[in-house]
């Protein structure tokens, strides 16, 4: 992998912490593509907190093959 190819994530299971009354509809999975070399699971819960305005509780992630160029 080069230095700047970006790293793709799949993120499963996602609990978001919000109550009924306030209940969005938010995805429970999801495939992020991580612009930094290196990432941790409270950055990202962190960034899908701040994208989506909604405390994530929990959280699976892992790191997929780079797909960078296939296609």
């Amino acid at each position: 992998m080069k230095k700047n190819d970006p790293i793709f994530l799949e993120i499963t299971d996602i609990v978001w912490d919000q109550s009924e009354k306030d209940e969005k509809e938010l995805p429970e999975k999801l495939d992020l593509q991580w612009n930094g070399k290196v990432w941790n699971d409270v950055q990202v819960s962190d960034w899908l907190s701040e994208y989506f305005k909604v405390k994530v509780n929990s959280l699976n992630i892992k790191e997929l093959d780079n797909q960078a160029g296939s296609g």
